[in-house]
């Protein structure tokens, strides 16, 4: 009897270490693993439909960051500006703000950014990216702040007016190129910016820059706001559910007002940490790209800080495999377009996997049952 009572906790005990993730949780890593089986199967039956040889772009696709150094610096690079608007856009999105207005932020925060390197501190080896990069970061706040401002007291629609200022952005900072800062011995870049003003590299013969550092700091700084503070619980309740956060004395429209702007601020940070990273000179004629991205990895770590790392890599590695396969294997970059739409398509859907759901919360409420029955059994044993 003692042995049998033996075996019966043991088996309880792992039961309950199996069940200790909530069925939410497992359900959220089950619609995340089949989002990504269902993208990588279209990716690859769309290389297997355009390549030339399958195989090898298939290869270069799922294999390229450790295919050789450069490659791998690659994938580090597009980390870095997708943690940066992650981190961004999760801070806006928690309170339930979709403010898509990282793109305008991104690109005048590099102008203003490259700017400062050439003109106003190009010599001081730290001041001077120190300088640019909070001039960045103070240009996205006030962008940011415009359509924010609008939606607080007239009650503007943000996203709409988000999306039209990342245009104002772009055709301000195209005059600001070709008729203010435009190099006149070059066709469409500034003057060059001065070498002091650069983000120093910290892996000689690659682009790995000090950038990398700031961006797992702002990672961390957004997990510790919007978790550990109590600033973040009242921005997260007021995504949550904005009704009881009124109710309970919290300021709904101030508190989306400061995380709209904490957003912007990060998003010019991010236009000039990629300036000073990897670009001499301000050459960028389109928006960046990084501000939708920023929305894809919110949307990929459920606007957690914490899980923006492994979204990071995730994206920047596959990214960089389509890179490589595109010049490799003459397969459109593209590609990798579709499968990221594919993927969050599927985590977009509310009712993905909602059948599955149901059918795990009845199994966890059998298991428990089970566990308390056999508890009884053992005591009364």
């Amino acid at each position: 009897m003692r042995t049998l009572s033996k075996d019966t906790s043991g088996l309880g005990a792992v039961s309950r270490r199996l069940g200790a993730i909530s069925v939410q949780t497992r359900h959220e890593m089950l619609r995340m693993a089949v989002a990504v089986a269902i993208g990588l199967g279209v990716a690859v039956v769309l290389i297997a439909l355009t390549a030339a040889d399958p195989a090898r772009a298939l290869t270069y696709f799922v294999a390229a960051p450790f295919m050789g150094p450069s490659y791998f610096s690659h994938m580090i690079e597009v980390i870095i500006p997708l943690m940066m608007t992650g981190a961004a856009v999760s801070i806006m999105f928690a309170t339930n703000q979709f403010n898509l207005g990282l793109e305008g932020a991104i690109y005048l925060g590099g102008l203003m950014a490259a700017v400062s390197g050439i003109y106003l501190m190009p010599d001081l080896p730290v001041l001077s990216p120190v300088f640019s990069i909070l001039l960045g970061a103070a240009v996205g706040f006030a962008i940011i702040a415009i359509p924010a401002l609008l939606q607080y007291k007239f009650k503007a629609n943000i996203v709409v007016s988000t999306l039209m200022m990342n245009y104002v952005c772009l055709y301000v900072g195209l005059f600001l190129l070709f008729r203010v800062f435009k190099d006149p011995a070059s066709s469409q870049h500034t003057y060059p910016i001065g070498p002091a003003a650069g983000l120093p590299v910290l892996i000689p013969g690659t682009k790995i820059h000090a950038g990398l550092i700031l961006s797992v700091a702002i990672v961390i700084l957004a997990y510790v706001l919007l978790y550990k503070t109590r600033l973040g619980f009242s921005l997260r309740m007021v995504g949550q559910n904005p009704n009881f956060a009124r109710y309970a004395g919290l300021g709904v429209s101030g508190l989306a007002l400061v995380a709209q702007l904490m957003g912007g601020a990060i998003g010019g940070m991010t236009g000039a940490v990629q300036m000073l990273g990897l670009y001499d000179r301000f050459q960028w004629t389109t928006l960046t790209g990084f501000g939708w991205d920023g929305v894809t990895m919110a949307i990929f770590a459920r606007n957690n800080p914490k899980y923006l790392p492994f979204a990071a890599v995730f994206l920047a590695y596959f990214r960089t495999g389509a890179w490589v396969m595109s010049f490799k294997a003459g397969v459109q970059i593209d590609l990798v377009s579709v499968f990221e739409g594919v993927m969050v398509l599927f985590l977009m859907a509310e009712k993905f996997l909602s059948g599955t759901y149901r059918k795990m919360v009845f199994a966890d409420a059998d298991r428990k049952r089970k566990e308390r029955e056999a508890a009884g059994e053992e005591v009364a044993a």
